[in-house]
């Protein structure tokens, strides 16, 4: 309404919406550089603009049964942490499905990723297990000229020109949780531990959420 002037439908919103995004390079300059990440203006605003006709029907609805799936949710995971001699090994713990980035993948692609699931923390390998920080991420897109050129910079050329990676903690999924979290964090360590097996392949991620039953995410 603010960009158009007035009130009008969500059809004729999308020119005035298409000129904002276009300062954006996610929405503009991206997808058609990195098509493989990065969706269309169009492509995006037609699904949203479908869904958000569908839940002017069921929109309450869905709210309210979201809101009561959440609630039983934690309450079930809450009766699960209660019975810690059956929780005492790393792998009853970890998150299974654990996300990374690649090195060749572009930055804008990692700080997507970290925008969407509110991630702390990305892995990536080289040569050995390393983590991307949303904080180092912020650093290094205000201390580049061009953010738009940076934001197309592979992680491995962004490491190059300060985009700074952290070495991570590796546990295997055998280790006891006790210990794990026994050992005296500093003001450094990230507390988000990954989880490798045979070769250094990343089978889960740890974190102080999932111990205490939140084992939904990445963020520490």
């Amino acid at each position: 309404m603010r960009l158009h002037g007035s009130e009008k439908s969500i059809n004729a919103y999308e020119p005035h919406i298409k000129q904002l995004a276009a300062g954006a390079p996610s929405l503009s300059t991206l997808p058609a550089q990195f098509p493989m990440f990065f969706g269309r203006f169009e492509a995006l605003y037609d699904i949203v603009r479908r869904a958000r006709n569908d839940a002017m029907h069921i929109g309450a609805y869905a709210r309210h049964a979201t809101a009561v799936a959440v609630e039983l949710c934690i309450g079930l995971e809450e009766a699960v942490m209660t019975r810690p001699t059956q929780l005492s090994k790393v792998s009853d713990l970890m998150v299974k499905t654990p996300v990374s980035v690649e090195l060749w993948q572009p930055v804008a692609y990692a700080r997507q990723l970290m925008l969407t699931h509110s991630f702390s923390f990305l892995p990536v390998f080289r040569d050995k297990w390393k983590l991307v920080s949303e904080l180092a991420m912020v650093r290094f897109l205000r201390s580049v000229q061009e953010r738009r050129t940076a934001l197309t910079l592979s992680i491995e050329e962004a490491e190059s020109q300060d985009l700074h990676l952290i070495p991570a903690t590796t546990l295997k999924p055998s280790d006891d949780v006790s210990k794990v979290l026994s050992k005296k964090p500093t003001q450094r360590t990230p507390t988000l531990w990954l989880v490798v097996e045979r070769n250094k392949q990343l089978v889960g991620v740890l974190s102080v959420r999932t111990h205490v039953g939140h084992a939904r995410d990445h963020v520490s």
